[in-house]
């Protein structure tokens, strides 16, 4: 018996005898399985399932399948980004493009650079008038430094590179259409650039589309402004920024000074020997229009009130670290973002200037050594400082940079008004800094 039943499954492996029957002791002929049959227990039904399979017809399944697809795809990412459309063709015939250089011509007609100014031109970075295409010169190498400033692609230099001819041959950003163009402008860091032409919108409305937003020119003229979820956006603050010495002027006080012998602080009866913080609490909080600028006899008062809302009334001028001074900038009316002395840098510094926000500064005006001074004797050698030695820590407001690149600094020590600063200087101060405060004006509420 063993053998037989070993020769069948020899001969055919799917070849099984069924079990005896229950109505009767015979045994029944055995039964063949196609290749692939589960043989044994099976799973119990899925009553429901296959109720509700039975229920609907093939088309809803098939809209259930593709709904549960797309459900699938979200949850494992976004969408891929939106592509701008409607703006100028991109660059298609790149041979040669890539490898351009400053002073290169072509050839022949229709060459690499004719090709490239001929894109630069639809973007609206370059403007030919009467010229000849086919010279690269500093007309063609300043549009495509702007170009590349539009692009965001560093770095920004007017020469070609990888990135730069990568993004020529995307589809290109459309420009803002002129009726837009004011509000655009002033709206630019948090629209971001045009996705799209004006198009019609809904009402006889008239909208164009930003990578972050959207302006719309209604029927009557008003003009609303969007971001993507649809919630209107604050209304731009100007910078608060300057880019000369005369322009600083306007926030600059003195931490203290004598009759008649300053135009910002004339000697009343605050004295400020350590008010360096609350007087470049004064300045920031002029500069970012949360205060209005004292003149010279409401100077110290008005040091004195920055002092006070700190730490209740004092007339005692006392040394402050960055908690202090950060408390006066929230209470004097302006947000304070504040930085840790190891995020000092000129990098983080001049972000705080692009963004349009003055910076409370703590350092060493004296630097470490005679190797390392900042701007502490220089300002003193010229008659434009309350103090000639090395006192050690100290604050000041750095309101913006000349066109040279030179730091606009309002010191609380300088009786005579604010001072450039070089960039090495600057180094020197920021080496063993105090922390950083950027100051900004708090956001204007939407009516």
């Amino acid at each position: 018996m063993r053998g037989r039943f070993m020769s069948r499954i020899g001969s055919n492996p799917f070849t099984f005898f069924t079990p005896p029957s229950t109505a009767g002791g015979t045994r029944s002929a055995p039964t063949q399985y196609p290749p692939g049959t589960k043989i044994g227990p099976q799973p119990r039904p899925n009553v429901v399932r296959d109720t509700f399979e039975s229920v609907v017809n093939g088309d809803a399944m098939r809209r259930l399948q593709g709904l549960a697809k797309l459900m699938d795809v979200a949850a494992k990412g976004p969408f891929a980004a939106r592509e701008p459309h409607g703006g100028p063709p991109p660059l298609t015939q790149a041979e040669g493009v890539g490898d351009l250089t400053f002073g290169k011509k072509d050839t022949e007609e229709g060459g690499p650079v004719t090709r490239l100014q001929k894109f630069l031109e639809g973007t609206g970075h370059l403007v030919m008038g009467n010229a000849p295409y086919g010279n690269f010169g500093g007309m063609t190498q300043a549009a495509l430094n702007a170009y590349q400033v539009d692009e965001g692609i560093s770095p920004a230099d007017g020469k070609m590179s990888p990135a730069t001819l990568e993004a020529m041959q995307r589809p290109q950003h459309p420009r803002t259409d002129a009726t837009m163009g004011v509000l655009a402008e002033a709206y630019a860091p948090q629209l971001g650039r045009p996705m799209g032409p004006l198009e019609p919108g809904r009402d006889g409305a008239r909208v164009q589309e930003f990578e972050r937003g959207s302006l719309t020119r209604m029927p009557d003229g008003e003009v609303r402004v969007k971001d993507l979820s649809g919630k209107d956006l604050v209304p731009p603050t100007p910078p608060s920024t300057v880019t000369t010495l005369e322009e600083a002027k306007a926030f600059h006080v003195a931490q203290w000074g004598e009759k008649g012998a300053t135009d910002y602080n004339d000697g009343s009866e605050y004295y400020g020997g350590n008010d360096c913080g609350p007087a470049s609490v004064v300045i920031a909080a002029t500069a970012v229009g949360a205060m209005e600028h004292p003149d010279a006899a409401g100077a110290g008062e008005a040091i004195d009130g920055v002092r006070d809302s700190i730490f209740g009334a004092s007339n005692e001028s006392v040394t402050m670290k960055i908690d202090k001074v950060t408390k006066g900038v929230t209470e004097a009316g302006a947000v304070a973002t504040v930085y840790g002395s190891a995020d000092v840098t000129a990098e983080s510094l001049d972000g705080a200037l692009t963004r349009g926000h003055p910076v409370i500064l703590g350092g060493n005006p004296f630097g470490d050594d005679e190797l390392h001074q900042a701007w502490g004797p220089a300002a003193a050698a010229a008659g434009n400082y309350l103090e000639d030695g090395n006192f050690g820590g100290h604050w000041v407001t750095v309101t913006g940079k000349t066109a040279e690149g030179n730091y606009i600094v309002n010191d609380p020590l300088c009786p005579r008004g604010p001072i450039e600063v070089t960039p090495e200087q600057m180094a020197e101060y920021l080496n063993g800094n105090l922390g950083m405060i950027e100051v900004s004006p708090k956001p204007v509420p939407v009516p």
